[in-house]
């Protein structure tokens, strides 16, 4: 598949604001309140997981239709409709893996989890399947730090329960954000 030009979600709405045309600039605002609605509710989200270990599926849920309206109008406005079958991809593998994870060890994964990295999975999809990977390896490679950061300072150990929810949301945005 071709890569656009803008391939990055600053990027790409950068890219449209600075277009004539009112479908560009719908792109475009749609592109951002996707992410702004995800960042405000992954803050929310972040914190319930910290508190109560939990990703309540009532809101997570709700964000699948919103991401992939804002996202999916935002692809075809701009006639980009390659980032549709990316957004795809990044929903097949991020939760494909998440669930993966979960029928392995279900004790080590929670369903909102599973939930949220599709949701995840289509915000990065839409920059690209590469952003999708890079968010993965993101989210593992902080939660791995945070973890060996809580066993050497004796404050967690082995078989201590660790929320994941609060490393995808960081790295999944991260990596939009800043790649």
């Amino acid at each position: 598949m071709p890569q656009p030009d803008t391939a990055s979600i600053g990027g790409f709405v950068g890219a449209h604001l600075q277009e004539a045309t009112v479908g560009a600039q719908l792109a475009a605002v749609a592109c951002a309140l996707a992410v702004m609605v995800l960042a405000c509710t992954g803050v929310w989200l972040a914190a319930t997981d910290i508190r109560y270990h939990r990703l309540p599926g009532r809101v997570v849920r709700p964000l699948y239709p919103v991401t992939a309206l804002l996202l999916g109008a935002s692809a075809v406005l701009a006639h980009d409709t390659v980032r549709l079958w990316w957004m795809l991809w990044g929903l097949l593998i991020m939760k494909g893996l998440f669930l993966a994870l979960r029928l392995i060890n279900p004790a080590g994964m929670g369903m909102g989890d599973v939930r949220l990295a599709g949701v995840l999975g289509l915000l990065t999809g839409f920059s690209s399947v590469t952003h999708t990977v890079l968010a993965l390896a993101a989210t593992f490679v902080l939660a791995g730090l945070f973890c060996a950061v809580l066993l050497v300072m004796r404050r967690a150990r082995a078989s201590s329960r660790i929320p994941l929810g609060p490393f995808m949301i960081v790295g999944s945005l991260g990596v939009v954000a800043f790649l």
